[in-house]
């Protein structure tokens, strides 16, 4: 199936408010304001994207312009609620409303343009899986529970990546932590790369209880904490990644055993290879640890990945990846098209080097 992103459900607000501010062109008296209701729709719809996927630059602006047109249209909600007509709408509300109307088309025009190139799963014959987890922070016992209700408690997300046809299935199946900086889907065209030609790819983003390490808000408040630094400068220094290591060492080191687990249990028999990106790569000697016989592969050795820690952004989030990397849209996905490559290589004389040692 196919993943919603991020962009979808900006898509949609923008889209609310679009018709919202708009209706005054169309609206005439004797009829009931009924879609002065989208203003409280769109803050809620913004809200749960929030919690979704998490508080972006983007997304918080939206939420900003929703929440604005939400209250200047509050009289007109109240007076839906009551039925009544339309009588005329105020100068100062017109005024408003072309305002606010200018400002969505800003933001949509930005938004288009700015869309996340994604590879159609079905074109490349691969299907992705997302499921939620209970999972403890980094024990020898480690227990994994699967949320199978919405109202259990899930701070671990695994993403599948697998070819459909059952043929291609290589030897070994990679495993992959991104850095806290990025999350799982913002290497989403490597992951679709690598399963086209018959890698399965387990990767999985964990968070802890606390508001400031949540989903919701930990990665926007790493990014804001780098732009303090100073500014786009700031966000570019953060890809060093050496405080990262230390501060998350923890989260990452349960993203690895939570994926050592499900390989072992999902994947008897086979060879599991590592694959991390910037701060996330720990020490090997920890690694071979949680996966003993194993290879490890830190995507920031590649030279020609020029956003480490970032993921491919230049693909999934390429408005963050203007404003603040200086690399623009990429269609052409060369980066991760590149990477999926000398992955594959690695994982081709690792498969080589297991059955040239008679194991």
């Amino acid at each position: 199936m196919e993943i919603l992103t991020p962009w979808v459900g900006e898509i949609l607000v923008l889209g609310m408010l679009f018709v919202l501010n708009a209706r005054v062109f169309w609206t005439r008296r004797t009829r009931i304001d009924a879609l002065s209701i989208l203003g409280v729709f769109s803050v809620l719809t913004s809200i749960l994207a929030g919690l979704a996927w998490g508080i972006r630059f983007s997304n918080l602006g939206i939420m900003i312009l929703s929440l604005v047109c939400a209250l200047v249209n509050y009289r007109s909600v109240v007076r839906f609620s009551q039925k009544l007509f339309v009588d005329s709408y105020s100068a100062k509300f017109f005024v408003a409303s072309i305002l606010l109307l200018a400002a969505t088309i800003f933001l949509l025009i930005i938004e288009i343009n700015g869309r996340p190139v994604r590879l159609q799963t079905r074109r490349y014959n691969v299907d992705v899986e997302r499921e939620f987890f209970a999972a403890p922070l980094s024990t020898e016992n480690f227990p994994l529970k699967k949320a199978e209700e919405v109202y259990d408690k899930r701070n671990l997300t695994l993403y599948t990546f697998f070819n459909k046809d059952k043929k291609t299935e290589n030897d070994a199946v990679i495993v992959f932590v991104p850095d806290v900086m990025a999350e799982s889907l913002s290497y989403e065209p490597y992951f679709i790369l690598l399963a086209r030609r018959g890698w399965t790819v387990l990767a999985a983003d964990f968070y802890k209880a606390q508001f400031d390490n949540s989903k919701f808000f930990r990665r926007f408040s790493l990014l804001w904490e780098a732009f303090a630094l100073g500014g786009s400068d700031g966000i570019k220094k953060q890809m060093a990644g050496q405080s990262r290591a230390r501060r998350f060492h923890e989260i990452y080191e349960s993203s690895y055993r939570a994926l050592a687990k499900v390989a072992e249990e999902r994947y008897p028999g086979k060879k599991v290879f590592v694959v991390s990106d910037a701060s996330a790569f720990l020490p090997e000697a920890k690694l071979e640890t949680i996966f003993p016989d194993s290879r490890f592969m830190n995507l920031q050795s590649i030279p020609e990945y020029t956003t480490p820690g970032y993921g491919f952004v230049a693909q999934t989030n390429p408005i963050f990846s203007w404003l603040f990397l200086g690399k623009k849209r990429d269609k052409t996905c060369f980066e991760p098209s590149w990477c999926a490559t000398q992955t594959i290589k690695e994982l081709e004389r690792f498969c080589f080097d297991r059955h040239g040692s008679g194991n």
